[in-house]
């Protein structure tokens, strides 16, 4: 019988794959916050003052973010997304690896005690996978494995006058530690995390916002009412019988002309009970559908894409038919809402 070797890998080098996802991740989660127009836009979708409302409300870490971040959420989205870059960049390479990933475990400890405290059953949320796959980079960093923090660094003049404000001195390159060396590093790739930062936010383009219906004058006109459980049939084609128009439901609002939404385009509006953002969704038969447009997950305002109503913070997906859940962590389906097209045109009823 002829015994086949199979080469094992130390316990240290077997997580090194962990590390290079856990550090590439990092840096796209940061190159993803800057890079979306409307992450600094007030009154998008994904606005970061939004999503830390939502973080913040009925959860265990919300008081950190209502003391330090709510306040100031462009300073906050900003800051942390550069930090997840330079987090990101640091432990990709094995750079002060342990420090790198205490970080990290805190930004996504932080992120599990907010953003996916309601997510049910637990093990959904991906931020307290995140916090355990961190651990072993905590306690033990990139030892055995290919990592900066491994290698003795022999600084070139050259490298250490990109850091420096002042001439480097005849005797100082000789006079510099493994360890100062790798400071220099620490500062080369702080700006490397700025560069980033700053391209993704020049690349991103300007905020372009949704469709959305404005409410107009209230209700009383006539006309030839749909159904009112959240959708209505299409309107007759040009040149049929319509049918005697009725007397539209008290309170109802008009929100504009139905030739304004194709069919498998979807618009925004605001609740005529409360204001609350609505999302109204005509399907490709030229029904209306119409779902409050706040995700029960943590409040970010959803979308349409791609035949199906999307969270853009966390992943969420409900059914554009119901409104009820069909992936991702919101923990309850979007409430119906009602909507009549009357003549041509679009009311909203309150609820």
């Amino acid at each position: 019988m002829v015994s086949i070797n199979v080469p094992t890998l130390t316990p240290a080098k077997a997580l090194f794959p962990l590390r290079l996802f856990l550090g590439l991740t990092f840096v796209y989660a940061g190159v993803q916050k800057l890079g979306d127009p409307g992450f600094l836009h007030p009154g998008a979708p994904t606005y970061i003052g939004t999503q830390l409302e939502g973080f913040a409300n009925g959860t265990p870490g919300g008081f950190i973010l209502r003391a330090f971040a709510i306040p100031h959420p462009t300073v906050a989205g900003v800051g942390v997304a550069v930090t997840e870059i330079l987090i990101g960049l640091l432990v990709s390479a094995g750079l002060f690896t342990r420090i790198a990933a205490a970080g990290g475990i805190g930004l996504n400890f932080l992120l599990f005690l907010t953003a996916s405290w309601n997510t049910t059953p637990y093990f959904l949320g991906p931020d307290l996978v995140f916090t355990f796959a961190w651990l072993p980079f905590v306690l033990a960093g990139a030892a055995g494995q290919p990592a900066l923090d491994n290698v003795t660094l022999r600084p070139s003049e050259a490298f250490v006058r990109r850091t420096r404000l002042r001439p480097v001195g005849a005797g100082e390159i000789d006079a510099l530690t493994p360890t100062s060396t790798r400071r220099v590093l620490l500062a080369e790739f702080a700006g490397l995390a700025l560069a980033i930062a700053g391209i993704s936010a020049l690349v991103r383009g300007s905020y372009s916002a949704p469709r959305r219906f404005s409410a107009g004058t209230g209700a009383g006109a006539k006309g030839s009412a749909g159904s009112a459980g959240g959708s209505t049939s299409p309107k007759p084609a040009a040149g049929s019988s319509a049918q005697r128009p009725s007397k539209l439901p008290a309170g109802a609002v008009k929100l504009g002309p139905g030739k304004r939404l194709p069919s498998g385009q979807a618009a925004t509006y605001g609740d005529p009970s409360d204001g609350s953002p609505d999302i109204l969704i005509r399907d490709s038969s030229g029904n209306l559908k119409a779902f409050s447009a706040v995700c029960t997950h943590a409040g970010c305002t959803v979308g349409y894409e791609g035949g199906a109503i999307v969270c853009p913070c966390h992943g969420g997906e409900f059914s554009a038919e119901t409104g009820e859940v069909i992936a991702g962590p919101p923990p309850t389906g979007l409430a119906p809402k009602k909507v009549l097209e009357v003549g041509g045109q679009i009311y909203a009823v309150p609820s």
